[in-house]
Parts: C-alpha cells; sequence; structure tokens
C-alpha cells in the first residue's frame, strides 16, 4: 500500500482504515459521535471532514473551498505545525496551551474523551506519511 501523503485526504483515509480496523479503538471510541475538520492554513490551505459514528469513521473527505459544513470541532494549525505534531516532534497538549493549534467546539468534551482523542492522534502519528517537497 502506498503511503499516505501529508497534507492530503489520503492521510486520513489511511486514519480512518486504521482506526476502523482497529478492535481496541472501536471499544474505546464506542461514545464518539462527532464531526470534526482538520484545517491546514496557507499555504496548503486545506480542510479535511471526518465523521464518527459510535467510534467508526464513516466519512472522510476534502471540503470545498466554498463549504462551510457546522460540524463539532474545527481544529487549525499552519502545516508546520501539522508535520511537527505527526512527526512527534511537538506534543499536542503543548501545542493547544501556546495557541499553535486552534481549536473551535466544546473544550469539556475534548477534555472528557482526551483518552480516545489521545490514541487517535497516536495512530495518526504512526502512519508514516509521505513529506512532498515544497
Amino acid at each position: 500500500m502506498d503511503r499516505p501523503v501529508f497534507g492530503t485526504v489520503s492521510l486520513y483515509e489511511s486514519l480512518a482504515a486504521s482506526l476502523n480496523a482497529d478492535p481496541v479503538w472501536r471499544e474505546l471510541a464506542i461514545p464518539i459521535t462527532y464531526t470534526m475538520v482538520y484545517a491546514y492554513l496557507p499555504p496548503v490551505d486545506k480542510r479535511f471532514y471526518l465523521r464518527f459514528d459510535a467510534g467508526e469513521i464513516v466519512e472522510v473527505r476534502e471540503l470545498d473551498p466554498a463549504e462551510d459544513p457546522a460540524v463539532d470541532f474545527v481544529i487549525s494549525a499552519k502545516p508546520d505545525v501539522w508535520a511537527a505534531l505527526i512527526t512527534l516532534e511537538m506534543n499536542p497538549t503543548a501545542a493547544m496551551a501556546t495557541g499553535k493549534v486552534k481549536i473551535k467546539g466544546k473544550q469539556t468534551v475534548l477534555l472528557r474523551h482526551m483518552k480516545r482523542f489521545s490514541y487517535l492522534i497516536d495512530r495518526l502519528c504512526h502512519l508514516d506519511p509521505a513529506f512532498p517537497a515544497t
């Protein structure tokens, strides 16, 4: 299988396939029924929509620039911050605390499910994406 490419929908499609096939995640994530957008700020300037239903990622797509769906959470960062998170050079909690990652949505919900979202972030970090030359 080809490696997913950073800053493309293939990264999130790979994440969905990986998590959906993981029995630990599927048990852990039963309470997760939310929609999320992962927003890459310029110069990548792309947004990726994920819909979770009882822990299963049932929809993954790149949003059209004109689309602005109602979602539970929007997580946004500059591409270099996303890259640092995915390569484990930056801690997600520190990135949020310093404002390098911005989250729109109910913080209390994220905190309540932090163990689950930490598992998701860990899986994302281990997908070994290819980084296109800039």
